[in-house]
């Protein structure tokens, strides 16, 4: 009788019948525990901090998914330049890609009175969440004074 119990599961015979996807799931548990562990983490640690580090935790367990990704758009850009530069390739405009970038690469906001409104907006968001960041900190820190 095999004691499979003391086994890791990636060592078991079982390890062969699971899918790609019920792998990249295993080991990724790790990385979604820590994301757990951070925000159960008790107060000197800030929600902004705790934020801004799930968000590099989540593009670490999003990498598997994302590279392939990057990878299929960069191909896909150096067939679409060839394409167009050496066979006179006319790509549709909603699969534009190189189009796309140079619209975005050049894109500068002209008109001064929009500037200041969206320079406005983004500074009323920021300290929205900064505010709401800190009545959690606070709130956290006097149910810990009462229930402490």
């Amino acid at each position: 009788m095999q004691k499979t119990w003391n086994k890791a599961f990636h060592k078991r015979r079982v390890w062969n019948t699971v899918s790609k996807p019920g792998r990249m799931v295993y080991y990724m548990q790790p990385l979604v525990e820590h994301l757990f562990d951070t925000w159960i983490q008790p107060l000197p640690f800030p929600t902004l901090l705790k934020f801004f580090y799930s968000c590099v935790v989540l593009f670490f367990i999003l990498l598997p998914i994302l590279y392939p990704m990057v990878v299929l758009l960069l191909y896909y850009g150096i067939f679409q330049y060839a394409g167009e530069q050496h066979f006179g390739l006319v790509v549709p405009e909603n699969c534009d890609l190189l189009g796309a970038a140079t619209q975005l690469w050049r894109f500068e906001v002209t008109n001064k009175k929009y500037m200041l409104f969206v320079t406005m907006y983004i500074d009323r968001y920021r300290v929205i969440i900064t505010a709401i960041s800190s009545t959690v900190d606070y709130m956290r820190m006097a149910l810990c004074f009462v229930f402490s």
